[in-house]
This record gives C-alpha cells, structure tokens and sequence, in this order.
C-alpha cells in the first residue's frame, strides 16, 4: 500500500481558529500566521495550498513553529493518506 503525507495547513488554521473563535479571541489570519513564525507570508501561501510536494518542502523547524503558534498539534498540519484515494 503506497501512502503519502499531505499537508493540510489551511484545515489545522481553520481549526486552530474555531477554538479561538470559541475562546472569544481573534482570528489568525495565513499573514499573521507568518508573522508569528517568522517566514514570508508567500511561503505560508504556498504551504497552504493542496499541493502535493507541500509537505515534503516543510521543515521540522517550521512545521514545530506552525503548531506553536496554531496550539496544536502536529497531527492536524500533517495527514497520512493513501495515494490511489489521491488519484481518483
């Protein structure tokens, strides 16, 4: 069975701001996001994008920088799938 990792960072913000939505508190937006992690907006972009080399273009370091600052964890930014449910 052939899998692959897939990044999913636009979910784990949508995610990250319904608890913040819950909590009564401001919404991160993908510029603040790089802002806090200390990238360029335009790596965040394309980060967020359902691109299939996405994942593999992401550090430990910035993926740990992600998480921090979303307070997740890394099982929201990243997904196992199996890649013949990619091709259909």
């Amino acid at each position: 069975m052939a899998e692959q990792v897939r990044l999913t960072l636009a979910k784990a913000l949508a995610k990250a701001n319904l608890r913040r939505a819950e909590a009564g508190q401001k919404a991160i937006t993908m510029n603040s996001l790089a802002v806090q992690s200390g990238v360029a907006a335009t790596t965040i972009t394309r980060l967020a994008r359902t691109d299939d080399k996405a994942a593999s273009a992401l550090s430990l370091d910035l993926a740990g920088k992600i998480v921090t600052v979303l307070d997740c964890g890394i099982e929201d930014l990243l997904e196992v799938v199996d890649e013949k449910l990619l091709n259909r």
